[in-house]
C-alpha cells in the first residue's frame, strides 16, 4: 500500500507538467548520465594511425610467394602512373570548355537591364550526346560566373525537380547558404515584422538580395531536356513574374537542338526568354586530344597495344560512349597491367636490387621476347652470350635495364618520325591511325614508299610548306605529345633540310622572275598525251614533256629529300623490342568482360548453373541435371529449354510438381509448390523468356532460345 500511495502522489505532482522524464530505475536525475559534449570544430583532426598495409589492395603473385614490398611497389607504381596521366586528361577537359566559358561570361556581362527588356537572359549550351561531360562544364561555369559576373549559380538536375516546390526550395537554399563548412548554416530572411518566410517562397530570396545584392541569380538546368515540360514552363513563367525584383538568368544544357527544345515549351513561355546559342567542343576532337595526352604521350608509363585501343575507339564511335567511360577504360587497362604482371616493378625508379626474387628472374627468362633474343643469339653464333643470360642473373639484369633505356629512346624516335609523316598532310590516315599502325608493325617500307611517292608529286609551294613544318616541329617540339625540341640531336638533318628549303625557295623565285612554272619530272604536268593517226587509226601514247634546267635542278633536290626521308623514317614495332611485355599491354579480354555488358549470357548462366553465383552446396550439380533443391526459377528454366514455341502451363506445372512435390525427400506440399511456381513464372516473364499467348488461353509463348 505504501508503494501505491507513493506512486499516486508522484503522478499527481507531474500530471499538469508539459513534459516528463522517464526514469524506470528510479535513479537521481543525472546520476549516471554522461556529461554533455562540447561542440567542437569540424576541422579534421590528426588521422588515426593505420596499419602499415591497410591500404594495400593488390594481391601477391607467383602463387602467393611474392614479397610484400614488391606488391606495395606495384600498387604505388599504378597509382603514381595513373595520377600523372589523369592530371593531363583533366587539364585537357578543362581547357576544351574554355571558349564556351568565355562566350557565356561575355553574354551575361553584356546583357541589358532585366526590367527594360522584360525577358529573362538565357544561354542555350549545345552539349551534344556527351551527357556525362556536362557535369564538368557546369561546374566550371559555376566557378567562373560567380566572381566575373557577380552572380550566384544554382545547378539543377532533373532528379532534383520532382515538383515546383522542391525546385524552389533548392534554389532558395543554394542562394542563401553561407559559404562556410557547415552546409546547414543558412541565412534566413525575415520581414520587418519578424515573420519568417516559407522555404519555397521567392519573397525570402527577394528579402535576402536586399542585403546581399547580386547582378544575376543564374539557374543552370544541366539536363534541361530531361525536365518535365510543364514544370519547366511553370518555372520560367514564375521567374518572369519576379524579374523586376530578382535578376534571374538561365542556362540550359541542350543535347539535341534549340528548335526541339523550344517545341517542348509553351509559346507564352518562350516569349519570356531571350538569349543565344553556344556550342561546346564535340567529343571526337576531345578524344583525339586525350589520345595524345594519355596514350601516345612521350612520358606515358604504359603503352597500350593497337588492338585494345582500336576496340576502345570503335566502341566510343559506334556506341557514342561518354568521355568519362573512355577515361575509365584507360584506367582499367592500367590497373590490369600492374595488377597482373609482377615484372612491372622493373619500371619503377624506386626498385632496389635486394627486392628481386628468384621468381622474377625466372619469369623474365620465360618471356617470349627473351626466348626470341636467345634463339637469335644462338643463330648468329653468340652461344656464349646466350648461355650467360640463362645462367648469370647479373648479366640478365644488365641486359634488362639496358633494354628499358632503349625502349625510352625508341618512344621518342617513333613520335618524332610520326610528326614528320603528319607534316606532309598527304597520307589518308590521321595521327591516331599512324600511331596505332606504328605500334603494331612499325613504320615499314610500304608505308614509307607511299609517303615518298606523295612527296615526289608535290608542287614547289607544297614542298616549301612541308619543309617549313618539319623544321618547325624539330625546333619547337610538340607539347601535346610531350616532345621537346630535338634540333641539337639532329643537327645533320636540320642543316640538310634548311639548305634544301633555301635552294627550293631561291629556285622558285628565279622561275617566277622568268615567268615559267617550276615542276619536277614526277609531276603530272610533265606527262603529255600524243595522238598519232596511222592507216586511218588513231593511236594514243604517253610521253614526257621536255624539262627545263630549273626543272632538272628541282627534281634533283626532291630526289635528295626522298633519299633522306627513306633513311630516317624506318622504325621497328613495339613487339619487335626486347622485354616489351613489361611496358606493353594489349589484352582485350578484361576490358570486354567489364565494359561490354552481356546480360543475356549472364542470365542464362545464372539459371543453368546457379551454383556459380549462389555458391551453395544444394545447387552444386552438373549443368542440365535437375534436383529439387534448385531455385524454382532455375527448375522452370531447365524445363523451359525442352519445350516448343507454345508451352502448356498445366503440363509445365505437372512437370515442376513432380520434381519438388511431396513424393520426393524434403518435398513441398502442393500449396507451397504452387506459390513458388507462380513466382518463378512471374520472374521468367519479367526477364523476357515468356509472354501470354493469344492463340490458346492456357498456353504461354516461348520468346528466347539458349545460345541464339
Amino acid at each position: 500500500m505504501a508503494i501505491d500511495e507513493l506512486l499516486t502522489e508522484t503522478f499527481e505532482e507531474k500530471q499538469h507538467q508539459t513534459a516528463y522524464v522517464f526514469d524506470p530505475l528510479g535513479e537521481a536525475d543525472g546520476a549516471n548520465r554522461p556529461s554533455k559534449r562540447r561542440k567542437v570544430s569540424k576541422n579534421p583532426s590528426k588521422p588515426e594511425v593505420e596499419q602499415p598495409d591497410a591500404w594495400l589492395t593488390f594481391q601477391p603473385l607467383f602463387g602467393g610467394t611474392e614479397d610484400e614490398g614488391c606488391i606495395r611497389l606495384r600498387q604505388q607504381l599504378f597509382e603514381k602512373s595513373w595520377s600523372r596521366v589523369n592530371e593531363r586528361i583533366q587539364r585537357i577537359l578543362r581547357m576544351t570548355n574554355q571558349s564556351t566559358l568565355d562566350e557565356v561570361t561575355s553574354f551575361l556581362q553584356t546583357t541589358p537591364d532585366h526590367v527594360s527588356r522584360g525577358k529573362i537572359p538565357s544561354a542555350f549550351i549545345i552539349t551534344g550526346p556527351n551527357l556525362a561531360s556536362q557535369g564538368l562544364l557546369f561546374e566550371q561555369l559555376s566557378e567562373v560566373l560567380q566572381p566575373k559576373v557577380d552572380a550566384k549559380v544554382v545547378r539543377l538536375r532533373s532528379g532534383d525537380a520532382s515538383n515546383l516546390k522542391a525546385v524552389l526550395k533548392r534554389i532558395i537554399h543554394d542562394v542563401t547558404a553561407r559559404e562556410t563548412d557547415d552546409e546547414n548554416d543558412l541565412e534566413l530572411s525575415t520581414g520587418k515584422d519578424g515573420r519568417k518566410y516559407l522555404n519555397y517562397d521567392l519573397e525570402a530570396l527577394h528579402a535576402y538580395l536586399k542585403t546581399n545584392p547580386r547582378r544575376h541569380i543564374v539557374i543552370a538546368f544541366q539536363d534541361s531536356e530531361a525536365f518535365e515540360s510543364g514544370l519547366l514552363s511553370d518555372l520560367i513563367s514564375l521567374f518572369s513574374s519576379w524579374l523586376d525584383r530578382i535578376p534571374f538568368a538561365l542556362l540550359f544544357g541542350v543535347a539535341t537542338s534549340v528548335e526541339l527544345f523550344q517545341a517542348r515549351l509553351l509559346k507564352s513561355t518562350c516569349q519570356c526568354l531571350y538569349g543565344d546559342q553556344f556550342d561546346v567542343e564535340q567529343s571526337t576532337s576531345i578524344i583525339d586530344k586525350i589520345f595524345k595526352a594519355a596514350i601516345a604521350h612521350s612520358k606515358a608509363p604504359l603503352r597500350l597495344g593497337s588492338s585494345l585501343v582500336y576496340s576502345l575507339l570503335e566502341r566510343q564511335r559506334d556506341q557514342v560512349s561518354s568521355i568519362p567511360v573512355f577515361v575509365s577504360s584507360l584506367k582499367y587497362a592500367y590497373m590490369c597491367h600492374f595488377y597482373s604482371n609482377p615484372l612491372t616493378i622493373f619500371l619503377s625508379d624506386d626498385m632496389e636490387t635486394e627486392m628481386l626474387q628468384e621468381e622474377h628472374l625466372e619469369a623474365v627468362r620465360c618471356l617470349p621476347s627473351f626466348r626470341r633474343y636467345v634463339e637469335s643469339a644462338i643463330e648468329t653464333g653468340e652461344a656464349d652470350q646466350a648461355k650467360s643470360l640463362l645462367d648469370d642473373d647479373e648479366e640478365l639484369r644488365t641486359l634488362l635495364f639496358g633494354c628499358l633505356q632503349d625502349y625510352r629512346r625508341w618512344s621518342l624516335r617513333l613520335l618524332r618520325k610520326l610528326k614528320i609523316l603528319t607534316a606532309g598532310k598527304v597520307l589518308s590516315a590521321d595521327f591516331t591511325g599512324l600511331y596505332l599502325d606504328a605500334i603494331s608493325r612499325g613504320i615499314d617500307s610500304d608505308q614509307i614508299a607511299e609517303f615518298v611517292q606523295s612527296i615526289k608529286r608535290m608542287q614547289p609551294a607544297d614542298s616549301i610548306a612541308f619543309l617549313g613544318r618539319v623544321l618547325d616541329d624539330i625546333q619547337n617540339g610538340d607539347p601535346s605529345l610531350g616532345l621537346d625540341p630535338w634540333a641539337n640531336e639532329s643537327e645533320e638533318s636540320v642543316s640538310f633540310l634548311t639548305t634544301l628549303l633555301t635552294d627550293i625557295k631561291a629556285l622558285q623565285a628565279d622561275c617566277e622572275e622568268q615567268g615559267i612554272v617550276l615542276r619536277s619530272k614526277y609531276s603530272g604536268q610533265t606527262k603529255v598525251l600524243r595522238t598519232t593517226v596511222v592507216a586511218q587509226k588513231v593511236q594514243l601514247s604517253q610521253d614526257t614533256a621536255t624539262l627545263t634546267n630549273e626543272d632538272n635542278i628541282y627534281t634533283d633536290l626532291i630526289d635528295q629529300l626522298v633519299d633522306h626521308l627513306k633513311e630516317i623514317l624506318r622504325c621497328d614495332g613495339a613487339k619487335d623490342l626486347q622485354f616489351n611485355e613489361l611496358w606493353l599491354f594489349d589484352s582485350k579480354t578484361p576490358y570486354r568482360d567489364v565494359f561490354i555488358p552481356r546480360p543475356r549470357g549472364v542470365v542464362e548462366r545464372a539459371l543453368s548453373r546457379p551454383h556459380d553465383y549462389l555458391n551453395c552446396s544444394c545447387c552444386d550439380t552438373e549443368e542440365g541435371h535437375i534436383v529439387p533443391s534448385l531455385p524454382a526459377t532455375a527448375i522452370l528454366y531447365q524445363l523451359y529449354l525442352d519445350t516448343g514455341s507454345l508451352i502448356n502451363v498445366a503440363d509445365l506445372w505437372s512437370a515442376y510438381y513432380a520434381i519438388v512435390g511431396e513424393e520426393n525427400e524434403d518435398g513441398l506440399d502442393e500449396r507451397d509448390a504452387l506459390i513458388l511456381f507462380y513466382r518463378g513464372m512471374a520472374e521468367m516473364k519479367a526477364m523476357g523468356f515468356v509472354k501470354q499467348s493469344r492463340k490458346k488461353a492456357d498456353h504461354i509463348a516461348k520468346l528466347a532460345w539458349k545460345g541464339l
